[in-house]
Protein backbone atom coordinates (compact mmCIF):
# COMPACT_ATOMS: atom_id res chain seq x y z
CA UNK A 1 0.00 0.00 0.00
CA UNK A 2 1.46 3.55 -0.83
CA UNK A 3 3.00 4.32 -4.56
CA UNK A 4 6.93 4.22 -4.24
CA UNK A 5 7.80 6.17 -7.30
CA UNK A 6 4.45 8.45 -7.89
CA UNK A 7 4.49 10.34 -11.54
CA UNK A 8 3.33 13.51 -9.44
CA UNK A 9 5.95 13.81 -6.38
CA UNK A 10 4.37 13.63 -3.23
CA UNK A 11 6.41 15.00 -0.33
CA UNK A 12 6.76 13.30 2.89
CA UNK A 13 7.57 17.18 4.73
CA UNK A 14 4.78 18.27 7.62
CA UNK A 15 4.45 21.67 5.75
CA UNK A 16 4.08 19.70 2.03
CA UNK A 17 0.96 17.67 4.27
CA UNK A 18 -0.43 21.08 5.05
CA UNK A 19 -0.71 22.69 2.02
CA UNK A 20 -2.32 19.75 0.65
CA UNK A 21 -5.14 18.96 3.32
CA UNK A 22 -5.62 23.14 2.81
CA UNK A 23 -6.17 22.87 -0.98
CA UNK A 24 -8.46 20.12 -0.40
CA UNK A 25 -10.45 21.38 2.25
CA UNK A 26 -10.63 24.94 0.33
CA UNK A 27 -11.76 22.90 -2.80
CA UNK A 28 -14.48 21.06 -0.47
CA UNK A 29 -15.64 24.49 0.94
CA UNK A 30 -16.21 26.09 -2.75
CA UNK A 31 -17.57 22.99 -3.97
CA UNK A 32 -20.09 22.93 -0.93
CA UNK A 33 -20.76 26.46 -1.27
CA UNK A 34 -21.87 25.50 -5.16
CA UNK A 35 -24.46 22.67 -3.31
CA UNK A 36 -26.22 25.17 -1.37
CA UNK A 37 -26.03 27.53 -4.46
CA UNK A 38 -27.74 24.64 -6.74
CA UNK A 39 -30.74 23.81 -3.64
CA UNK A 40 -31.39 27.82 -4.10
CA UNK A 41 -31.66 27.04 -7.95
CA UNK A 42 -28.58 28.84 -9.35
CA UNK A 43 -26.56 27.34 -11.70
CA UNK A 44 -23.55 25.81 -10.39
CA UNK A 45 -19.98 25.15 -11.50
CA UNK A 46 -18.76 22.55 -9.32
CA UNK A 47 -19.57 18.53 -10.64
CA UNK A 48 -22.10 16.53 -9.21
CA UNK A 49 -22.74 19.69 -6.31
CA UNK A 50 -26.31 18.13 -5.51
CA UNK A 51 -27.55 16.03 -2.52
CA UNK A 52 -26.84 12.47 -2.22
CA UNK A 53 -28.87 9.62 -0.28
CA UNK A 54 -27.15 7.56 2.56
CA UNK A 55 -27.75 4.24 0.40
CA UNK A 56 -25.66 6.01 -2.41
CA UNK A 57 -23.22 7.18 0.35
CA UNK A 58 -23.14 3.55 1.99
CA UNK A 59 -22.65 1.49 -1.48
CA UNK A 60 -19.77 3.79 -1.88
CA UNK A 61 -18.31 3.21 1.65
CA UNK A 62 -18.89 -0.59 1.92
CA UNK A 63 -17.18 -0.93 -1.38
CA UNK A 64 -13.76 0.71 -1.22
CA UNK A 65 -13.62 -0.83 2.63
CA UNK A 66 -13.95 -4.59 1.41
CA UNK A 67 -11.25 -3.69 -1.77
CA UNK A 68 -9.26 -2.42 0.89
CA UNK A 69 -9.80 -5.55 3.27
CA UNK A 70 -8.90 -7.94 0.29
CA UNK A 71 -5.58 -5.99 -0.95
CA UNK A 72 -4.49 -6.55 2.99
CA UNK A 73 -5.10 -10.21 3.09
CA UNK A 74 -3.21 -10.69 -0.50
CA UNK A 75 -0.52 -8.47 0.58
CA UNK A 76 -0.17 -10.57 3.34
CA UNK A 77 -1.10 -14.16 1.55
CA UNK A 78 1.56 -13.14 -0.88
CA UNK A 79 4.46 -11.98 1.95
CA UNK A 80 4.35 -8.28 0.11
CA UNK A 81 3.58 -6.62 3.17
CA UNK A 82 7.28 -5.68 3.81
CA UNK A 83 7.91 -4.13 0.89
CA UNK A 84 5.29 -1.48 1.73
CA UNK A 85 6.03 2.32 2.13
CA UNK A 86 6.76 3.85 6.06
CA UNK A 87 4.59 7.05 5.84
CA UNK A 88 4.99 9.78 8.90
CA UNK A 89 2.20 10.73 11.06
CA UNK A 90 1.12 14.04 9.70
CA UNK A 91 0.87 12.64 6.02
CA UNK A 92 -2.63 11.69 6.58
CA UNK A 93 -3.38 15.47 6.28
CA UNK A 94 -2.21 15.02 2.57
CA UNK A 95 -4.15 11.83 2.25
CA UNK A 96 -7.21 13.99 3.14
CA UNK A 97 -6.66 16.56 0.57
CA UNK A 98 -5.73 14.20 -1.59
CA UNK A 99 -9.51 11.95 -1.66
CA UNK A 100 -11.00 15.25 -2.39
CA UNK A 101 -8.76 17.13 -5.20
CA UNK A 102 -8.45 13.49 -7.12
CA UNK A 103 -12.31 13.08 -6.81
CA UNK A 104 -12.72 16.06 -8.40
CA UNK A 105 -10.48 15.61 -11.21
CA UNK A 106 -11.20 11.87 -11.68
CA UNK A 107 -14.56 11.24 -10.99
CA UNK A 108 -15.98 15.13 -11.49
CA UNK A 109 -14.54 17.23 -14.28
CA UNK A 110 -13.16 14.67 -16.72
CA UNK A 111 -16.37 12.53 -16.01
CA UNK A 112 -19.75 14.88 -17.29
CA UNK A 113 -22.80 13.52 -14.92
CA UNK A 114 -24.34 12.98 -18.57
CA UNK A 115 -22.06 10.27 -19.53
CA UNK A 116 -23.71 6.70 -20.28
CA UNK A 117 -23.21 3.67 -22.14
CA UNK A 118 -19.82 3.08 -23.63
CA UNK A 119 -18.44 6.51 -23.33
CA UNK A 120 -18.85 6.67 -19.48
CA UNK A 121 -17.05 2.50 -19.96
CA UNK A 122 -14.55 4.27 -21.60
CA UNK A 123 -14.05 6.99 -19.03
CA UNK A 124 -13.80 4.27 -16.05
CA UNK A 125 -11.40 2.04 -17.94
CA UNK A 126 -8.76 5.03 -19.13
CA UNK A 127 -9.28 7.38 -16.30
CA UNK A 128 -8.95 4.41 -13.80
CA UNK A 129 -5.37 3.30 -16.22
CA UNK A 130 -4.62 6.98 -15.81
CA UNK A 131 -5.08 7.37 -12.33
CA UNK A 132 -3.00 4.07 -11.22
CA UNK A 133 -0.05 5.48 -13.55
CA UNK A 134 0.38 9.15 -11.69
CA UNK A 135 0.46 7.03 -8.26
CA UNK A 136 3.08 5.29 -9.55
CA UNK A 137 3.07 1.85 -8.24
CA UNK A 138 4.51 0.33 -11.00
CA UNK A 139 4.68 -3.51 -12.32
CA UNK A 140 8.42 -4.59 -11.99
CA UNK A 141 7.34 -6.73 -9.15
CA UNK A 142 4.38 -8.49 -7.54
CA UNK A 143 4.23 -5.69 -5.17
CA UNK A 144 3.23 -3.06 -7.65
CA UNK A 145 0.99 -5.61 -9.81
CA UNK A 146 -1.31 -5.79 -6.50
CA UNK A 147 -0.93 -2.15 -5.87
CA UNK A 148 -2.18 -1.59 -9.15
CA UNK A 149 -4.49 -3.73 -9.84
CA UNK A 150 -6.22 -2.94 -6.07
CA UNK A 151 -5.66 1.01 -6.97
CA UNK A 152 -7.49 0.27 -10.28
CA UNK A 153 -10.22 -1.64 -8.95
CA UNK A 154 -10.48 1.24 -6.64
CA UNK A 155 -10.84 3.96 -9.25
CA UNK A 156 -13.14 1.88 -10.71
CA UNK A 157 -15.41 1.82 -8.03
CA UNK A 158 -15.87 5.30 -7.23
CA UNK A 159 -17.17 5.97 -10.76
CA UNK A 160 -19.91 3.33 -10.43
CA UNK A 161 -19.95 5.27 -6.60
CA UNK A 162 -21.07 8.47 -8.63
CA UNK A 163 -22.64 6.84 -12.14
CA UNK A 164 -25.53 4.23 -10.80
CA UNK A 165 -28.80 4.17 -9.91
CA UNK A 166 -28.65 4.89 -6.32
CA UNK A 167 -27.20 8.36 -7.31
CA UNK A 168 -29.65 9.48 -10.10
CA UNK A 169 -28.36 13.18 -9.21
CA UNK A 170 -24.85 12.20 -9.79
CA UNK A 171 -23.48 13.67 -6.33
CA UNK A 172 -20.23 13.81 -5.71
CA UNK A 173 -20.69 12.99 -2.41
CA UNK A 174 -20.68 9.39 -2.37
CA UNK A 175 -17.45 9.40 -4.08
CA UNK A 176 -16.12 12.06 -2.45
CA UNK A 177 -16.98 9.89 1.03
CA UNK A 178 -16.07 6.69 -0.71
CA UNK A 179 -12.46 8.20 -1.70
CA UNK A 180 -11.56 9.37 1.91
CA UNK A 181 -12.91 6.22 3.56
CA UNK A 182 -10.24 4.61 1.57
CA UNK A 183 -7.26 6.70 2.67
CA UNK A 184 -8.85 6.46 5.93
CA UNK A 185 -8.28 2.72 6.25
CA UNK A 186 -5.29 2.88 4.22
CA UNK A 187 -3.41 4.29 7.16
CA UNK A 188 -5.27 2.47 9.26
CA UNK A 189 -4.39 -0.66 8.20
CA UNK A 190 -0.42 0.77 7.83
CA UNK A 191 -0.67 2.21 11.53
CA UNK A 192 -1.54 -1.16 12.94
CA UNK A 193 0.74 -2.97 10.67
CA UNK A 194 3.57 -0.51 12.42
CA UNK A 195 4.51 1.20 9.03
CA UNK A 196 3.50 4.77 10.57
CA UNK A 197 5.82 6.92 12.27
CA UNK A 198 4.17 9.07 15.16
Amino acid sequence: MGPRHPIIPMDKTPIFSLLYFVLGASVLAMWIGDLRRTRDGRMRFWPGATMANWQSILFAISGVILLTIIETLFENRLGLREQQQTLPAHYLFAMLGASIVEEMTFRGFTAPETLSGYKLLAVIIFGSAIFVTLHGYGLSDMKGWVSSGSAFAVSCWLYLSRFNSLNPSRSMIPSLAGHTARNLAVFGVKAAQGYIVW
